[in-house]
């Protein structure tokens, strides 16, 4: 019978995933505690980060979000129903929609903005802020390096 590890050496997806469910977990707790619990991480993730402040076409959110258009279209659905964004005609070309945020969206993103630079300064706390800014170096070379990830998302850069 062979003795099971006491503290197993994960590998590195393993501990990209568990930071991943930390920094959703506390995000999700984060927004509930500042009134905002009809939002999810996803949100903040995958359209507030990826909208320019004059608007953004819903097709362009989709593209720097590597998703579909139909499921972004359903995230943008559920936000401008819950008065986070609101589609407008588009100002350089009547004919298309952009995507600029409602009050409440706008109040959502700077709470989140503000939540990510937090828990950043409490991560560099942690390791120190020159081994934090190690690893997000060293993960930005690597999706950059990634075969794939030109095709979907724009190219990564650690600040």
């Amino acid at each position: 019978m062979s003795e099971e590890p006491t503290n197993p050496q994960l590998f590195l997806p393993q501990l990209v995933g568990q930071a991943i469910n930390l920094i959703f977990e506390e995000l999700y707790r984060h927004l509930v505690e500042s009134g905002h619990q009809d939002l999810r991480p996803t949100h903040c993730l995958n359209v507030f980060r990826f909208m320019d402040c004059d608007g953004t076409r819903p097709t362009t959110l989709a593209r720097r979000a590597g998703m579909t258009p139909q499921a972004m279209s359903e995230l943008l659905g559920y936000l401008e129903r819950h008065d986070y964004v609101r589609r407008v005609p588009d100002p350089n070309d009547g004919r298309g929609r952009v995507v600029v945020y409602a009050d409440r969206g706008t109040q959502a993103a700077e709470i989140a903005t503000t939540f990510f630079a937090d828990m950043e300064a409490r991560w560099g706390a942690v390791v120190g802020p020159d081994r934090l800014q190690d690893v997000k170096a060293a993960l930005a070379q690597v999706l950059n390096a990634a075969p794939l990830h030109g095709a979907h998302t724009p190219q990564v850069s650690a600040p």
